[in-house]
């Protein structure tokens, strides 16, 4: 990913992992050049929305999505949302790849230039905590290579589970062009939700926003995503907050309220539903250590 509206911080670097920060402001929506990955990518979106092009296919990118990018493919990206994005990419080794994937399928051996046989999932909760930890960790000047490592390969662990077992539930699926339109029409849902995220939606507006009926978009976002519509807003919200929280949020009342929950009580209890901790507990775990690091370089 090239351009002069792309910010590359990077984390950690080693023979076989690297991981940066990418922050993306582009200067409107239209899309950006052909670009291709050095390397087999996975990369999570942690904030803003983008939309990844490839092979004739149109990839809605949020804070709900791991995505992947294989080595050589040519892409494109358009971000149909101001405000751009900011990511994290993970690229592994092709040998630890392989020996991951080869875990749960034997045949991936065969056909490495193809490790991904997915384009995109979505991202459990584990991978979330996983993934945040890991960048706390690298803002450690204490951390070493095993453990960075280590814990890189939980990720990469995390996400293959995630790949495989949706790989599995779709194999019988066909790509007709009715298929597609549901598809498209999902995606337009996540747009608007990703714009309006703060907002106490309801699910009359989020069907005038895409043209439908309530009960139909209900039906289709639901088998398009997973998830009915109200939790697929809600994970963009908490994953929002595990966001903030990890740069150090405080005010645990004004985040739930301008992230749309109506009380603190609401937040918290739907934060420990998803990730089985309380938000004091999460931003004890991502920020404890690093606190400590800043106090002793402090003094």
């Amino acid at each position: 990913m090239a351009g002069e509206h792309l910010h590359d911080v990077p984390l950690y670097a080693s023979r076989t992992l690297a991981v940066r920060d990418v922050h993306c402001r582009p200067h409107g929506p239209e899309r950006g050049g052909e670009e291709v990955s050095d390397a087999h990518t996975i990369v999570f979106p942690r904030s803003g929305l983008f939309v990844k092009h490839v092979q004739g296919e149109d990839l809605v990118a949020d804070a709900n999505q791991v995505l992947f990018f294989r080595k050589d493919e040519p892409y494109r990206v358009s971000h149909p949302l101001s405000g751009g994005d900011d990511c994290t990419s993970y690229a592994f080794s092709a040998r630890w790849l392989a020996e991951a994937s080869a875990l749960r399928d034997p045949a991936v051996l065969d056909r490495r230039e193809r490790l991904f046989p997915v384009t995109h999932v979505p991202s459990p909760a584990r991978c979330v905590l996983l993934h945040h930890r890991l960048r706390r960790k690298l803002g450690l000047s204490s951390c070493d290579a095993v453990e960075v490592e280590t814990l890189a390969m939980d990720v990469l662990d995390a996400v293959l589970e995630a790949v495989y077992e949706r790989r599995n539930g779709r194999r019988n699926q066909t790509h007709t062009r009715t298929a597609r339109a549901h598809q498209e029409q999902a995606d337009a849902v996540k747009t608007v939700l990703a714009a309006r995220m703060r907002e106490r939606l309801t699910l009359s507006e989020v069907a005038k926003a895409v043209h439908s009926s309530e009960f139909h978009l209900a039906r289709l976002f639901r088998r398009e995503a997973g998830v009915p519509i109200h939790r697929y807003l809600n994970r963009l919200r908490l994953r929002a907050a595990i966001e903030r929280l990890a740069e150090g949020e405080q005010d645990l009342t004004g985040l739930a309220l301008d992230l749309g929950f109506s009380s603190h009580s609401h937040f918290s209890d739907s934060f420990r539903r998803e990730f089985n901790v309380s938000p004091r507990g999460i931003r004890k775990q991502l920020n404890g250590r690093l606190l400590a690091e800043m106090s002793k370089k402090a003094k």
